[in-house]
């Protein structure tokens, strides 16, 4: 890949819908999503004296062309937290329905966090519905997990889902099926060939793109036992099976690009298709955004194909 462009707090602009400017300190993790010359980011961002565990979602639109070298943006605040321990993170675009945002949403007190994710739809720039992603067994019913991030759509009909196991300090991507947020836990299985080998301690989606009319990328981590984020690609078909991965990465962390609060960590949360190149969106140590260009004819001959 290469970096195309970049966005940090000092550039952008956001003001409350009282007209109230907010000054930033981080803006990372953004989705993406394009339609005709524009594109449309979701930002995490805090303020400055706020931790970076207290975050939210900004929105601002732009000319795609403009997505190059030091990037300004203008924006306003759209997902908001509530109580003063929340936490709204990691925005992603539903590849089939592009204003349908996941997000987190952590609570973070004295007890162990809960971390539960959000489909919100938006409209007008402003959010008109809102539900938790949910699980259904049949011996369970409907439920919640209670640590549960990098959840989003794959595609239309399935739901790509990252439990993270506190007692064993492990995190790992499941795919099963879905409609709308709710997830059919009964049916869900864990591609073998996306398992964690032994110096890896997680495993997550980043983002899923519409490559053609029946395949979709998957952008996903793993993570080594230093905390260093690498990341894949894993093409599946709409009915949610794998077809092909890439074996080397597509993003490492490199020296010299910036040096934040998090060092050595490339976090993706969105990716569109614009001609025969992919924009990647990426937070980069937890502080800016990095935009990334990849050529889909070299996407391709990485990819090796398993079925």
């Amino acid at each position: 890949v290469e970096i195309t462009g970049f966005i940090i707090p000092s550039d952008v602009i956001i003001s409350s819908n009282k007209k109230i400017p907010i000054h930033l300190s981080t803006v990372s993790n953004p989705a993406i999503s394009v339609e005709n010359n524009k594109a449309f980011l979701y930002l995490r961002v805090s303020s400055t004296g706020s931790p970076f565990s207290r975050t939210f979602i900004a929105f601002s639109e732009t000319r795609i062309n403009d997505l190059t070298g030091r990037v300004y943006v203008r924006g306003i605040p759209l997902i908001y937290g509530l109580l003063p321990n929340e936490s709204i993170e990691d925005p992603r675009v539903d590849p089939d329905n592009p204003l349908d945002v996941y997000h987190v949403r952590c609570f973070y007190s004295d007890r162990p966090a809960s971390v539960i994710t959000f489909r919100s739809r938006i409209g007008g720039n402003e959010i008109k519905e809102i539900e938790p992603v949910y699980f259904y067994s049949n011996e369970l019913g409907d439920f919640l997990l209670k640590d549960y991030r990098d959840t989003f759509p794959l595609n239309n009909d399935f739901m790509t889902i990252r439990p993270f196991l506190k007692h064993r300090q492990i995190g790992f991507m499941i795919i099963a099926p879905r409609d709308r947020a709710r997830v059919y836990i009964d049916e869900a299985y864990l591609p073998e060939p996306l398992l964690l080998s032994n110096d890896e301690v997680k495993i997550g989606g980043n983002a899923s793109l519409k490559i053609s009319s029946n395949e979709y990328l998957l952008l996903y981590h793993v993570v080594d036992q230093h905390g260093i984020y690498y990341t894949y690609g894993a093409l599946f078909d709409t009915s949610g099976e794998l077809i092909a991965l890439t074996d080397n990465p597509i993003i490492v962390p490199k020296l010299g690009v910036y040096s934040g609060r998090r060092q050595s960590t490339v976090f993706v949360c969105g990716a569109a298709k614009v001609g025969d190149e992919i924009i990647i969106t990426a937070g980069r140590d937890d502080e800016i955004v990095i935009i990334y260009k990849l050529s889909e004819e070299k996407l391709w001959s990485n990819l090796r194909f398993i079925r």
